[in-house]
């Protein structure tokens, strides 16, 4: 195989993983902000929900690096 065709392989692999990655964490966070809105006293979690979210957003800096 071509080394270009191998890289752009990899390289759509890698824009698929992290698109996943960022519609899992809008799934997530949509999930959690309904519920705050019923409960306000729910916003705690939304605050944990947000660091773990920047977490997840470093891990996907380092998949598309």
């Amino acid at each position: 195989m071509d080394k270009y065709f191998i890289e752009a392989k990899a390289s759509r692999m890698k824009n698929q993983e992290a698109l996943s990655v960022v519609n899992d964490l809008l799934k997530l966070t949509r999930s959690i902000l309904k519920e705050c809105d019923k409960d306000p006293d729910l916003n705690d979690l939304a605050i944990k929900h947000l660091l773990n979210q920047k977490e997840l957003l470093e891990k996907l800096k380092d998949i598309l690096s």
